[in-house]
C-alpha cells in the first residue's frame, strides 16, 4: 500500500472540512425543524457562522499554500544566481571576485530557508532536499572552510548549523 502523502492530507482535510460544515448545517436544519421555539433567521445566522469558518479556514489553507510556493520560487532564483558561481567555486575557476562573498550568500540563504522551515512555511519534504543539497555543497573544501568558521557565529544563522552538518 502507498503511503499517504502530504498532498493526500490536504485534499482530505479539505474534505472533512467540508463534510463537517455540511453536516453541522444539516443538523441545524433538521434542529430548527424539530424545535419550534428555534427562530428560522437564527438558524441560518447559524449556518452563516459555520460558512464563515468554513471559508476561513480554506482561504487559511490556501493563503499558506501560496506563501510556500512564492517562498520557493524566490529562494530558487536566489539559488539560481548563485549556482554558477558555487560550481565554479567547486572546480577552483572562480575568477568573478571574491570568492567568499559568494559562499557567505549562499549561507546566507541557506539560513533563511531554514528560518522559514522553522515557522512552518517550507514544507519538510522541500526543506529535506533543501538540506540534502547544503550538506552536499558543505563538502567543498572552499564552502566548508567559510561555513565551519561561520557556523561559530550561531547567532547569525538562526541555528541552521544545529540542523546542517558542517564537514
Amino acid at each position: 500500500m502507498p503511503a499517504v502523502t502530504k498532498r493526500d492530507l490536504r485534499r482530505q482535510r479539505t474534505t472533512v472540512a467540508t463534510v463537517v460544515f455540511l453536516v453541522v448545517s444539516l443538523f441545524i436544519v433538521y434542529w430548527a425543524q424539530l424545535d419550534a421555539d428555534l427562530e428560522p433567521t437564527v438558524a441560518l445566522g447559524m449556518i452563516g457562522a459555520c460558512a464563515t469558518v468554513y471559508v476561513g479556514l480554506l482561504n487559511y489553507w490556501l493563503q499558506r499554500d501560496k506563501v510556500m510556493q512564492d517562498l520557493f520560487t524566490a529562494f530558487n532564483i536566489r539559488y539560481d544566481r548563485l549556482n554558477g558561481e558555487l560550481l565554479s567555486i567547486e572546480k577552483g575557476t572562480y575568477m568573478e571576485g571574491d570568492p567568499e562573498r559568494v559562499i557567505m550568500d549562499y549561507l546566507n540563504l541557506c539560513a533563511e530557508e531554514y528560518f522559514w522551515y522553522t515557522r512552518g512555511r517550507i514544507d519538510t519534504e522541500i526543506w529535506r532536499a533543501w538540506r540534502n543539497g547544503m550538506e552536499n555543497w558543505l563538502q567543498v573544501p572552499a564552502i566548508r572552510t567559510v561555513a565551519v568558521r561561520e557556523s561559530k557565529l550561531r547567532d547569525s544563522y538562526y541555528g541552521l548549523f544545529d540542523e546542517v552538518r558542517v564537514g
